[in-house]
C-alpha cells in the first residue's frame, strides 16, 4: 500500500506546484505586466511629476525697464511631497508653457540680486498709475494672465513636468530589471517543467502498479 500511496503523493505534489506556477498566465497582459520589475519600474507610480502646489504662493515681478517677467511659485514634487520655491523668465518661456512642457528654471534668489519690481494684480488699490504691467491671477493661484501694455497675455498654467531624474534614473535601471525578469521566467519555467516531468513520472509508476 505505502508504494501505490507514493506515486499518488507525488502526483498531487505536481500538480499543485504546476497549478499555481502557471497561474500568471490566467491573470492577462496588464496583469502580468504590472508583476514584473521592468513592468513596476516603468509603471505611473515610478513617474516623479513636479506641479505647482495646492497653494503655490504664485509672485510675478517684472524688470526695471519692463521687458520682461519673473515668474516665481511654491512646486510639489509629488515623489516625496517635497515643496521647493521655483522661478523663470516669462518671454524665453512662452512657448514651453503654451506646449505644457517643462520651463528653463532660475535661482529664485535673482529677485533681489537684478532688483526686480513686484507686477501688481489687476485691480489692486495698491497698483501704482500707469503700470504698464499688470497680472491677473486665477482663484486657485494655478494659471496667470499678464496685462502687457493693455494687451491680455494667457491664461498661462503652471508647469506640469515630470523630473528629468527619474526618467535617467528608470532608463539606467531598466537593463538590471530586464535581466531580473529573464531570471525569474527561466526559473518559473524551470518548475513547470520539473512539475510536468514529476507529474508524468507519478503517473506512469501508477500505470504500471495497478
Amino acid at each position: 500500500m505505502g508504494n501505490i500511496r507514493e506515486p499518488d503523493r507525488l502526483r498531487q505534489f505536481a500538480a499543485c506546484v504546476l497549478a499555481v506556477s502557471l497561474t500568471p498566465l490566467a491573470t492577462g497582459c496588464d496583469t502580468m505586466r504590472e508583476s514584473t520589475i521592468t513592468g513596476r519600474l516603468w509603471d505611473a507610480g515610478g513617474v516623479n511629476r513636479c506641479m505647482p502646489a495646492s497653494k503655490p504662493n504664485l509672485k510675478l515681478y517684472r524688470t526695471p525697464d519692463s521687458k520682461d517677467v519673473l515668474v516665481t511659485y511654491d512646486e510639489l514634487r509629488e515623489k516625496n511631497d517635497s515643496i521647493r520655491r521655483r522661478a523663470f523668465f516669462f518671454r524665453s518661456n512662452v512657448r514651453r508653457l503654451e506646449d505644457r512642457k517643462r520651463p528653463k528654471f532660475i535661482s529664485p534668489g535673482k529677485v533681489a540680486e537684478l532688483k526686480l519690481v513686484p507686477v501688481a494684480e489687476a485691480g489692486n488699490t495698491n497698483a501704482a498709475f500707469g503700470d504698464v504691467i499688470l497680472v491677473k491671477i486665477s482663484g486657485d493661484g494655478q494659471e496667470f494672465t499678464l496685462i502687457w501694455f493693455g494687451t491680455d497675455l494667457g491664461p498661462y498654467a503652471l508647469p506640469v513636468y515630470v523630473d528629468r531624474g527619474s526618467e535617467v534614473r528608470r532608463a539606467l535601471l531598466t537593463p538590471l530589471a530586464t535581466t531580473g525578469d529573464v531570471i525569474v521566467v527561466v526559473v518559473v519555467v524551470a518548475v513547470v517543467a520539473g512539475a510536468i516531468f514529476a507529474y508524468s513520472y507519478a503517473c506512469g509508476h501508477s500505470c504500471w502498479n495497478p
